[in-house]
């Protein structure tokens, strides 16, 4: 790569970053506020969606974005990875202890990045005919919904084996 090119690439990378991490930490402290930013990106994203009758592969990746975002949100710390349930790991369990903290392994702020992002990208998509697949919805709702439940089982299942359960979350 040319070094000419390279620093002015990263200044600028550096510039922006700031720029946006700035902009994160003028939000962290107002939780509602944040969130009621997601809802109204959404409710933008839905009336997009009921005005175009389409873009139905879009929504299904915004779908699937939020909720391997908010498994990765209730997933614990120090929990092993879902992928590595096959090899022969030697980890301690967990001693039930009612007064153990339960750490989430993704902070609250990072979650509502990522949510928030996916529905920049998907409302941006919708501008685009090239994103708008013809598929027969149906199809891919009940794919989405088996989807779904097959993953939560499987991470329900994974939390217990570890001794955690989603009802850990609710006890801070």
């Amino acid at each position: 790569m040319n070094s000419e090119i390279d620093p002015v690439y990263t200044r600028l990378y550096h510039k922006y970053s700031m720029k946006y991490r700035r902009i994160i930490d003028k939000w962290i402290m107002h939780p509602g506020k944040r969130w009621a930013l997601c809802a109204l990106l959404l409710f933008f994203y839905f009336s997009r969606l009921i005005q175009t009758e389409s873009y139905f592969v879009v929504s299904y990746m915004l779908g699937i974005q939020i909720i391997q975002s908010l498994l990765r949100y209730f997933t614990p710390l120090g929990l092993p990875d879902i992928e590595d349930e096959d090899e022969d790991v030697n980890i301690q369990l967990p001693q039930h202890n009612d007064d153990r903290p339960l750490i989430r392994s993704m902070p609250e702020i990072q979650l509502w990045e990522q949510i928030i992002f996916a529905l920049f990208l998907s409302n941006f998509a919708t501008y685009f005919q090239i994103f708008d697949l013809p598929v027969y919805w149906p199809f891919l709702f009940s794919y989405f919904i088996l989807v779904m439940i097959i993953t939560f089982k499987k991470y329900l299942k994974h939390m217990q084996k570890y001794g955690y359960s989603w009802g850990d979350f609710s006890k801070r």
